[in-house]
């Protein structure tokens, strides 16, 4: 059995190739902390691609994966030559105009003659890849292996993608390195200009682009780009609800009234706009980055005798069975007021509840408090 490599022990760039598409879109993006079941399964699988062992593998559909992948590299590498040197997770520095960052691909294969090179990552998740052509991550890893091997005249960068069954291809020649590096430079510069203001305090907002990315940056909650983007889609639902010069920041009563009232109409309409997606995406559409993921079905039991009786057949008591039971209190209330008069049913209720606080046998939650109109 082949050693299994640790790829969640490396580091990564500030502005690592694969983060570049986000700050493309927005300068002061930065991404979460943490991980996910997603992010740790990829990682899992691309560790078993570069020794070409899948036996640490978790289960069918990471195995699927997997093999799906080493298929689709051998279709695609059909159409090319004999391979000279094959390399696998191959650190790249990117060196570019006043900055540079660093990544680590998955494939890099020199092909016979060593003027040509095939250079591959594999995605193993479900959102949409953009073409290499078009693909920060692309352009850095391709600016960086034109950089570490001068000899090399044209790159193919190809993704793998299995959950579209796709294999994304694009040919960069080194006459392409000058604009590329141009490219890059001004997206990462700009990076190092605006994101280190979330340590001061908040960047402008004409310094902040609001985009589909926004849901993985950390400073999500209190960006004011996304503030003001909310008081313009509140514009668009109740455009009498909004000033034009309302201020995000303003935390005044007589503003956080304002902006309540701004939250709840978005709010609404996120309700509806996440009911619509969720249909279509049990009809099978798909949708860029998102997976329809069953949350399973809760259960409910309807006949609460037949429980106790079935459970005393399995040797479990009717006392063991009340422990774990949630019993509802203004249920069981009601019970009490059965057999009085109308007019004393309530009396008949509040007697019940007061003997069951005497009986210390009642939790009282924290208060909840909501807004509404006065």
């Amino acid at each position: 059995m082949s050693e299994h490599p640790d790829h969640q022990s490396r580091g990564h760039a500030e502005f690592s190739p694969s983060s570049l598409k986000y700050v493309a879109a927005c300068p002061a993006y930065e991404g979460k902390d943490g991980t996910s079941a997603a992010a740790e399964r990829g990682t899992r699988i691309h560790e078993a691609l570069e020794v070409r062992d899948p036996s640490a593998l978790h289960d069918e559909e990471e195995l699927a994966i997997y093999e799906q992948i080493v298929e689709m590299e051998s279709a695609f590498m059909s159409n090319f030559g004999t391979v000279q040197d094959e390399l696998n997770e191959i650190q790249v520095e990117i060196k570019l105009n006043d900055c540079e960052t660093w990544g680590t691909c998955d494939r890099f294969l020199i092909l016979e003659g060593g003027k040509r090179a095939v250079m591959a990552d594999y995605k193993t998740g479900i959102s949409i890849i953009d073409p290499p052509e078009s693909n920060w991550q692309a352009k850095a890893y391709t600016i960086g292996a034109f950089q570490m091997h001068p000899e090399i005249e044209e790159i193919t960068f190809v993704f793998y993608v299995p959950l579209h069954t796709a294999s994304l291809h694009h040919t960069f020649k080194r006459a392409d390195l000058d604009s590329l590096i141009a490219e890059l430079s001004k997206v990462i510069k700009d990076g190092e200009r605006i994101r280190p203001k979330w340590g001061e305090g908040t960047p402008q907002l004409e310094e902040c682009t609001p985009s589909q990315y926004c849901r993985f940056c950390k400073h999500e909650d209190h960006c004011p780009a996304l503030g003001g983007l909310v008081v313009e889609v509140a514009k668009k639902v109740d455009v009498d609800c909004v000033s034009s010069d309302l201020d995000i920041t303003d935390n005044s009563p007589a503003n956080l009234a304002k902006l309540y009232n701004i939250a709840k109409i978005v709010e609404n309409r996120a309700v509806k706009i996440k009911k619509v997606a969720m249909d279509a995406a049990k009809e099978g559409v798909e949708l860029d980055g998102l997976r329809l993921r069953s949350m399973g079905k809760t259960k409910s039991v309807t006949d609460n005798k037949t429980l106790i009786a079935l459970a005393e057949e399995m040797g479990i008591s009717a006392e063991d069975v009340l422990e774990v039971a949630n019993i509802s209190l203004s249920k069981v209330a009601k019970l009490a007021s059965a057999n009085v008069g109308r007019g004393e049913k309530r009396h008949a209720e509040d007697n019940f509840v007061d003997a069951c606080e005497q009986a210390g046998i009642i939790h009282l939650s924290d208060e909840r408090f909501t807004l509404t109109d006065r």
